[in-house]
């Protein structure tokens, strides 16, 4: 038997916690990062504040602490089942589009 087998069994299992329908992103210019409602809430009355603090420190959604600079975060949004359909759906009316648009003499991608 293979030593690394039981390795290989316990990977096929997702051990991230399951994701809930609606959660909230904090977006910076390289990373963004999934955090509860109530966090969202904290790191907005931070922003918000004329003299807020210099580092944001907060834990998202998967347990990890995160310490990134006040000026970093680009902005913050709420991402809903019903959100993430209707991006989907304005990115398929773009691309038929933009297909539709296209002449004949152009390359199919």
């Amino acid at each position: 038997m293979n030593r690394l087998a039981q390795y290989f069994e316990e990977a096929d299992e997702p051990r991230e916690p399951g994701m809930v329908d609606s959660y909230w992103v904090v977006e910076t210019a390289q990373y963004w990062f999934v955090v509860a409602p109530d966090t969202a809430r904290r790191i907005e009355r931070q922003l918000a504040r004329w003299w807020g603090p210099r580092w944001l420190d907060f834990t998202d959604s998967w347990g990890v602490r995160r310490r990134i600079p006040r000026a970093a975060v680009n902005h913050i949004s709420e991402s809903t089942p019903a959100l993430r359909a209707a991006a989907r759906a304005f990115y398929r009316a773009r691309k038929l589009e933009e297909l539709a648009d296209r002449r004949a003499w152009e390359e199919n991608d």
